[in-house]
């Protein structure tokens, strides 16, 4: 839910609190009116009983100015004879209105109104039949009944009073709580409008404070915004690539200065024109109606994904460019960045990559072919010049001299040699070139395999150190690095216990192998010549070696990408370190 504003937020507090007011006055309102009321109905009450009062006391003054009047005969009785009586009219007529709420209270009125009458009536009647002197009047009046009636008139009168004495109590009683109720409700009104104004005062406050606050941070943080666009502005105007932004309309919004070197277009004179002024046809034709399909479907066929096209420059040059689409949304409105670059000179690199490949490959099926060559047709006379020496061996034996045994002896030497130089630049040709299955191979038993078929010498012991392990590779491939150097350290022990040794440990990122021997050294200058192909330190008349062993055996540990290196001193023995990996290449 989206926060008020505190214009709204002090409306709506008003509003609350002017329709409280408004409940609490109208509460107010009816509880002073009930209090009015009531007081009124208690006035009436007290104007009654004063009513009552009167009524009897007229009555007795009544009677009394009579009584005057029959004995003294002063006229002046009678007029206030008949005040009383006017007088006992007027507060039974001014009863009326007051009684009216009460139908016991006025039935009793009417039958005090009958006997009031009454009582007058036999004023008047023994007032007119009046015999002369004390004597008569004294025993006229005391047979009239008039005192009778006067005591029911009394009774009455204090009947009704009593009632209205019950009502007067009763209307005081509400008249109290009444106003205790309107004090309470001018006390809750006159609290609820000081909470109301004050925490309108303080939610002001607040409010006000707030909005400084936000103006302040609202402040800071255009200041950020306007630094990060300059920040990306700096970075869009010199990023490497060409950047491009249009609008859902196709319009060029943005265009930075890796963008002006591709295409050849002024930032000033390409802003605001159709992205397909950069393309050739038939792309230019399809692009705004890619466009509108877009922003009416939502499927995006290259938003979000890298494809090679062409762009055309401002001289109308073609080129292929490489193009990546994003979608941004800024105020509602659909922005489009496309990132480019001119691939020309990938394009050209990899065609000549292409051509230097199929050089490549026409070399290597020179290679194969130069194989074959050596393995058919020089093998061929090595074999001849081979049985021909030993056919002169063997028929001519007997009749050579010395120096031609040893010619015939130097002869068979140098066709073995030939045969193994042939064999080992073969097996040299094929390693990266013909390739086995990978499989599991078990270093320990491939090791002892390898002794029993090198059989060496009694005085040469192998020793395996540890348990090898067990690596995912082509066995030929571990066959032939092992063996090559298990067979040079054999080659070429001088000493009349030779001991060498295989070990095999967990290094960095693979296996650290070593076969060590006791054998002559290597001098640190030929370290590294003989790992090159056709390099032998001893005579070949002497040690019969083709150069190429070690030599394969660099290539073979560089094929699954490790190391190998030599550690030798001259007289004590060599050797020779190389590095696996664990994971299959």
């Amino acid at each position: 839910m989206n926060k008020w504003r505190v214009e709204t937020q002090i409306l709506a507090g008003f509003t609350l609190a002017l329709a409280v007011l408004a409940i609490v006055g109208v509460l107010a309102y009816r509880t002073l009116t009930g209090f009015i009321d009531t007081s009124a109905a208690t006035a009436g009450s007290r104007q009654a009983l004063a009513a009552f009062d009167g009524v009897y006391s007229s009555l007795n003054q009544a009677e009394a100015h009579q009584r005057s009047y029959l004995i003294l005969r002063d006229k002046t009785d009678l007029i206030a004879r008949q005040a009383a009586i006017t007088n006992v009219n007027r507060l039974l007529a001014d009863l009326r209105p007051l009684l009216a709420y009460d139908p016991n209270q006025s039935a009793r009125l009417l039958q005090l109104q009958h006997r009031v009458a009454d009582q007058l009536q036999l004023l008047d009647r023994v007032l007119k039949n009046s015999p002369h002197g004390i004597e008569a009047v004294h025993r006229q009046l005391a047979s009239e009944p008039g005192h009778v009636q006067m005591h029911n008139i009394r009774d009455l009168l204090m009947l009704m009073q009593k009632s209205e004495t019950t009502r007067l109590d009763q209307r005081r009683a509400t008249t109290d709580r009444q106003a205790r109720e309107t004090l309470a409700a001018l006390t809750l009104l006159l609290a609820f409008s000081a909470a109301s104004l004050s925490f309108l005062y303080v939610h002001i406050r607040r409010e006000i404070w707030e909005r400084r606050h936000a103006e302040t941070a609202l402040g800071q943080q255009a200041e950020r915004l306007r630094e990060s666009e300059q920040r990306m502005r700096a970075i869009v105007d010199t990023a490497v690539e060409a950047i491009v932004v249009i609008d859902e309309n196709g319009n060029i919004d943005r265009f930075n200065a890796a963008a002006e070197r591709t295409f050849g277009y002024h930032v000033a004179e390409i802003i605001g024109r159709n992205v397909s002024v950069l393309m050739p046809s038939p792309y230019r034709e399809q692009h705004d109606s890619y466009i509108r399909n877009y922003l009416r479907t939502g499927r995006a066929r290259i938003i979000g994904m890298r494809w090679e096209t062409e762009g055309r420059r401002k001289d109308g040059q073609i080129f292929p460019i490489e193009i990546s689409v994003s979608e941004i949304r800024v105020s509602g409105k659909h922005l489009f960045t496309g990132v480019l670059r001119d691939i020309s000179r990938r394009r050209q690199q990899k065609q000549e990559l292409a051509n230097t490949m199929q050089e490549l490959q026409n070399t290597n099926e020179e290679l194969k072919s130069f194989a074959y060559i050596v393995s058919h047709d020089l093998k061929a006379p090595l074999r001849a010049i081979g049985s021909l020496a030993e056919w002169i061996q063997s028929d001519f034996g007997d009749r050579l001299d010395s120096e031609g045994k040893e010619y015939l002896r130097l002869l068979g030497g140098r066709v073995r040699r030939m045969d193994q130089l042939i064999e080992g630049i073969l097996e040299y040709s094929r390693v990266g070139r013909v390739n086995e299955t990978w499989v599991h191979v078990d270093l320990d038993q491939m090791i002892h395999e390898i002794v029993d078929l090198l059989s060496p010498p009694a005085h040469i012991r192998i020793e395996v150190e540890g348990p090898l392990p067990v690596l995912t590779a082509e066995p030929t491939r571990m066959r032939q690095l092992f063996q090559n150097l298990l067979s040079n350290a054999i080659k070429f022990m001088d000493k009349p216990k030779g001991i060498i040794r295989v070990a095999g440990h967990v290094a960095d990122d693979g296996w650290r192998f070593s076969v060590a021997d006791n054998g002559p050294g290597i001098e640190l200058r030929h370290h590294e010549r003989i790992f090159q192909l056709f390099q032998a330190l001893a005579p070949r008349d002497r040690i019969e070696g083709t150069g190429v062993g070690l030599a394969l055996v660099k290539k073979i540990v560089e094929l699954y990408g490790g190391h190998i290196w030599i550690e030798s001193t001259p007289g004590q023995g060599s050797t020779f370190f190389f590095t696996l990996p664990k994971n299959e290449p």
